[in-house]
C-alpha cells in the first residue's frame, strides 16, 4: 500500500511540473510579453519550420532550434543582444554560420549580421566567407580554387 502510494504521489509530481508552452507575461506597462518554453511554427518556401526555444519578458534567450521536416535547419545561441546562428542542410552538414545583433532604442529595434558570416557547400567544405560591419558588407572571400 505504501509502495502504490509513493507511486502515485511520484506521478503527480511529474505531471504537475510540466512547464505549459506559449505562456504570456504583462511587463511594467501592462503589456502582454511571450515568456517561458515557446514553440513557433513559420511557413517559409522550403515548408513548414518549427522553432523551440525560450522566451524571457518577450526577448529570446537561450538556445533556439528550428526544424524543418524533422530535421535541423537552425541553431540560434541568443545571449544579450548577440545571437549566434548556424544553419544546416538537409544531410546534417553545415550551411552557414555567424553572428547577429540585435539594437534596440525607444523607437526601433535594428537587428544585422556583424564580423564573420561562413558559408560551406552540402559536403561541410568552405565556400567562401563574408565580413559585416554594422550590417553592411565590407569584404568577401572566397576559399574555391
Amino acid at each position: 500500500m505504501k509502495i502504490r502510494f509513493l507511486i502515485l504521489i511520484g506521478c503527480f509530481v511529474l505531471v504537475s511540473c510540466k512547464t505549459k508552452l506559449n505562456q504570456y507575461v504583462k511587463d511594467q506597462n501592462n503589456v502582454n510579453k511571450r515568456d517561458g518554453k515557446w514553440r513557433e511554427e513559420y511557413s517559409a518556401d522550403e515548408g513548414t519550420l518549427i522553432a523551440v526555444g525560450k522566451y524571457k519578458l518577450g526577448e529570446k534567450v537561450g538556445t533556439w532550434k528550428t526544424f524543418l521536416d524533422k530535421k535541423i535547419y537552425q541553431k540560434d545561441k541568443v545571449r544579450k543582444d548577440i545571437t549566434k546562428t548556424k544553419k544546416y542542410y538537409s544531410n546534417g552538414n553545415i550551411m552557414e554560420k555567424g553572428q547577429s545583433k540585435l539594437d534596440i532604442s525607444k523607437t526601433e529595434r535594428h537587428w544585422y549580421y556583424f564580423g564573420e558570416w561562413k558559408y560551406y557547400n552540402n559536403q561541410g567544405k568552405p565556400l567562401y566567407m563574408k565580413i559585416y560591419e554594422q550590417g553592411k558588407k565590407a569584404d568577401s572571400i572566397s576559399f574555391i580554387k
